[in-house]
């Protein structure tokens, strides 16, 4: 069969690692021809695919809801490749996907919610009538689901939860810096939150600590004044995007991922697998599997003291005690979002009462 799998961007982010996961698993597992599409650009993500050997098409167009011509473009373009199931994945793909999709005749039609939804009342009708056309619908956690049913855009039934697969960083070897460092990896965009971050690491108590913030993002001016406001030039770092943040992980006594909404949390995931202590916001399906002072920490994003608190316990602690958590962590998520068993899960999906 020929399957279609449409995103918004396939630049970087959650989503695009989702995808370089998959293009970079076993080819002898996959049992579809595979067609990667973007309505927006393309960028890292677009080239590692293609390294794979996929087939990637990037239609450079305002992906905006309100963009309504993508329909169109979509429709022409389904009904020219005849795919056997399209399965769209982010807010915009969504939209604009599954009605073209529908409108081409497209036998099984995919919906996918790659994060935790902050929709108006507006957008919930539209979603709802939209994912009607869908056989199902992929939650990345069961708090997403569980939102979803909440807000009625869809039934249990049509909602499957099919974790996001986590690839395992070649380099596990630590290589601590001499002073105490926190590293925190995401998008800089004012959901990720880095501001709270770098408000709370202002105030606490040991003065050598280290902040590394690797990322890219439309926040980097405003987080960059921030910095200066509060004088940690020489404390705070932005990397930038870079393709290798284990590089920076592996050096780090603590990961902290302060987002406002997470829908899954690959950042922390990888933080974990690579055996570092991480304390993450209490959001989204974060909670799903990390379980507060055992395997990790766990904080209200909306809290800056409790996140300051919680910086200066750990910190204070003996080096042995944050490790012991460390491997805990990692033993938690050794196997649990492979990227064979996403593979697994996600061809089973597709072939499910298919023929």
């Amino acid at each position: 069969m020929k399957v279609i799998r449409l995103t918004t961007l396939l630049d970087f982010g959650g989503q695009e690692q989702q995808y370089i996961a998959f293009a970079e698993s076993d080819k002898q597992l996959l049992q579809n021809e595979y067609v990667f599409a973007a309505i927006g650009h393309g960028g890292n993500a677009e080239k590692l695919i293609r390294e794979k050997g996929f087939e990637v098409v990037i239609f450079n167009k305002n992906p905006k809801i309100s963009n309504l011509k993508n329909i169109w473009i979509l429709y022409k373009w389904f009904k020219k490749t005849k795919p056997d199931i399209v399965h769209t994945a982010a807010a915009e793909a969504n939209f604009h996907g599954i009605i073209a999709a529908k409108l081409a005749g497209v036998k099984r039609i995919i919906g996918e919610e790659i994060g935790y939804p902050n929709h108006s009342n507006k957008a919930k009708i539209i979603f709802k009538c939209i994912y009607k056309f869908t056989y199902k619908v992929i939650c990345v956690s069961n708090a997403v689901k569980d939102f979803l049913v909440t807000t009625q855009e869809i039934n249990a039934k049509k909602g499957i939860v099919i974790y996001n697969p986590v690839t395992k960083a070649k380099a596990t070897q630590k290589q601590l810096a001499n002073e105490f460092t926190i590293v925190s990896v995401g998008r800089f965009e004012k959901v990720k939150n880095q501001s709270l971050l770098i408000n709370a690491f202002s105030k606490i108590e040991n003065a050598r600590t280290k902040l590394v913030l690797v990322g890219e993002g439309s926040e980097r001016k405003n987080l960059e004044s921030l910095i200066q406001r509060l004088n940690l030039q020489e404390r705070v770092t932005l990397t930038g995007f870079v393709n290798n943040p284990e590089d920076y992980l592996l050096k780090s006594h603590l990961f902290v991922l302060p987002s406002l909404s997470e829908g899954f949390g690959i950042a922390v995931v990888e933080a974990m697998q690579l055996g570092i202590a991480s304390l993450c916001s209490n959001v989204g399906g974060i909670p799903e599997f990390i379980t507060h002072n055992e395997n990790g920490w766990l904080f209200n994003p909306n809290d800056e003291r409790e996140l300051v608190g919680l910086l200066n316990t750990i910190i204070k602690s003996p080096f042995s005690e944050i490790e012991k958590v460390a491997q805990q962590g990692k033993a938690s998520v050794e196997n649990r979002f492979s990227v064979q068993q996403y593979v697994e899960n996600l061809e089973n999906l597709y072939l499910k009462n298919h023929d």
